[in-house]
């Protein structure tokens, strides 16, 4: 089933609210997308301003923990301490160094790395794991270094102690100054650079100003191989936060790197952005209203004429001539109205002359066939009137000529009756209670009374009750001209007629049948047409116009339900009460 294509309007609306949609589209994406990329730019630079300001605070701490452990190392006491060179007196008598520089770790060791005394605020980072780190940063020439280990890192600041210049004095040892790098360093870290800090060593978390949900998260990201990536400004989400993200190197290996992550919130930037998306999608859908508002109006005002010309093609199409438009709209389409009324103008002229000729010609027909016929009938009343002249001279039967006058009188009469009912234009019809049933059968017996359908074989079939109230006389002559004409269509020997009456609740329905060689081509359209006969020598061609004219007076309707070349079928509808006066004039079929 093919759909129907859309309207002018529905098109053009279709298209613009397209157009407009996509430009709209196009203009609001284009939009988003410089507020999106301003927001990114503002996201990296307050992230790199967070890196640098990190950065600044780490090499001024670095600056001050590194005097702190030069003054340790100029102390008299210190290196008095160290000339022992006995661990034990070492030990007990670094605490109080310890506890003035106020560190987390403190170690005091001989030249060759050994320590002699070890101090730390929590257990956990062991003496030994102090002496490997510490071996590691002398053999590296290390004056600051990052150790860790156990899930601890301090960031450790070494000096030499010893007397006299450093270049030729006595070295008795070394000093290592320790500060423990956890949240409480984060968050000094985070309340300089403005932002969220991790620090990590390789896989590990050491300390983060990030909620534990958020940490979790993180620790799982560490372990893939891009989080040690450096430089790289990604976007990421940690628990239920999403941040900006860049990293800092702050001490390569061994035994793992350092490295400090600044996390940039993104809260505040995704908030606006949805601001700005429900933004843009209201002014979206705003425009494509206000679009579709304005294009309905513009769109009525230019296919308003052009429907008013469209009801116009369809009333000529139907046959009404006198359907009105008026041109309007613009100047073209207001050209193409006024050449339609022209069309229609010239139309209707000519459709006027074309039923001027037709009836000329209809007129002119039933005239030769009027004339014809009425020759025919006189010309036997004569002939007949001078054979009863000359009867006894001749010895005819006078009463078989005075029939055969009296029947052409008779033929003339009905011929005279039929053109008076088919010129009439009102409905002259006298319903009465009356039986179709015994309608039907008095228009058989008649058609059988002609001499050369005697003997015909006609059946008939009742279905229900068959009174109602209708004219039985023109009833009677409207189906003896089915008959007759249903007779004179089949085989003479060997037709077979068939009359099916059925009566409904509020109508009757009857089928005329013969098995005759069906309806000619030629004639099926105009068959109920006064004057339409082929192949019948003594054919007026009024018979089947009479029986339309009858019918319709009744309310009813008459159709060839089934034409072949195995016989024809003739349908007769109409209602089983009839008024005695018809609501309004009936055309004539001689107009």
């Amino acid at each position: 089933m093919s759909m129907s294509p859309l309207r002018l309007r529905t098109q053009l609306s279709i298209a613009t609210l397209v157009i407009i949609s996509a430009l709209a589209g196009g203009l609001l994406f284009i939009v988003r997308h410089a507020v999106r990329a301003e927001i990114d730019k503002q996201v990296h630079e307050s992230t790199g301003a967070s890196i640098r300001a990190f950065e600044s605070v780490q090499r001024q701490r670095e600056l001050q923990l590194s005097r702190t452990a030069a003054m340790l190392a100029e102390l008299p006491t210190l290196n008095a301490l160290m000339t022992t060179e006995h661990a034990p007196t070492i030990q007990d008598g670094s605490e109080p160094f310890w506890k003035l520089a106020g560190s987390d770790l403190f170690l005091l060791a001989s030249t060759d790395g050994r320590v002699m005394g070890f101090h730390v605020t929590q257990p956990g980072f062991e003496r030994t794991t102090a002496e490997r780190d510490l071996k590691r940063s002398l053999d590296g020439g290390e004056d600051s270094a990052w150790w860790y280990a156990g899930g601890r890192l301090y960031w450790v600041f070494i000096r030499s102690l010893g007397t006299g210049p450093e270049a030729n004095g006595k070295q008795l040892g070394v000093v290592a100054v320790g500060y423990r790098v956890d949240s409480q360093v984060a968050e000094q870290l985070a309340m300089v650079a403005g932002s969220q800090i991790v620090l990590a060593t390789g896989p590990d978390l050491i300390a983060s100003t990030l909620s534990p949900a958020e940490e979790a998260s993180f620790q799982a990201w560490l372990s893939h191989d891009s989080a040690n990536e450096e430089g790289n400004s990604r976007e990421m989400s940690f628990g239920t936060g999403q941040y900006q993200v860049a990293s800092v190197l702050i001490r390569g290996g061994p035994p793992a790197p350092v490295r400090c992550y600044v996390l940039v919130s993104l809260k505040q930037p995704n908030r606006f952005i949805e601001q700005i998306n429900r933004t843009i999608f209201i002014l979206m859908v705003s425009a494509i209203v206000f679009a579709a508002l304005l294009l309905g109006f513009v769109s009525r005002t230019i296919t308003r004429p052009l429907d008013n010309l469209v009801s116009g093609v369809r009333a000529l199409a139907a046959g009404d001539y006198t359907y009105s438009i008026t041109p309007r709209g613009s100047s073209e389409v207001a050209e193409l109205g006024e050449a339609f009324s022209k069309m229609r103008g010239d139309l209707l002229a000519s459709q006027q002359r074309k039923i001027a000729t037709e009836r000329i010609v209809a007129v002119g027909r039933a005239a030769s066939s009027i004339s014809h016929d009425l020759r025919h009938y006189l010309a036997a009343v004569v002939a007949n009137a001078e054979f009863l002249y000359e009867a006894d001279k001749l010895k005819l039967d006078r009463d078989e000529i005075y029939g055969e006058i009296q029947a052409a009188s008779n033929q003339m009469t009905d011929l005279l009756d039929s053109l008076r009912d088919l010129a009439r234009e009102t409905a002259d019809i006298s319903p009465v209670p009356a039986d179709l049933g015994q309608t039907l059968r008095r228009a058989r017996e008649a058609v059988l009374a002609t001499p050369d359908l005697r003997g015909r074989g006609i059946s008939i079939d009742f279905s229900g009750d068959l009174e109602g109230v209708f004219d039985p006389r023109k009833i009677e002559r409207a189906f003896f001209n089915l008959i007759l004409n249903a007779c004179e269509a089949a085989a003479p020997w060997q037709g077979e007629i068939r009359v099916e009456a059925v009566s409904q609740a509020e109508s009757f329905e009857v089928r005329i049948s013969d098995n005759g060689g069906g309806i000619p081509e030629s004639i099926r359209a105009t068959l109920f047409d006064p004057f339409v006969s082929l192949g019948k020598p003594n054919g007026t061609g009024m018979g089947l116009a009479i029986v339309s004219k009858i019918i319709h007076d009744h309310m009813g309707s008459v159709i060839v339900e089934r034409t072949s070349e195995t016989g024809t079928t003739f349908l007769v509808r109409f209602p089983r009460s009839v008024r005695s006066v018809n609501p309004g004039p009936v055309p004539s079929v001689l107009q």
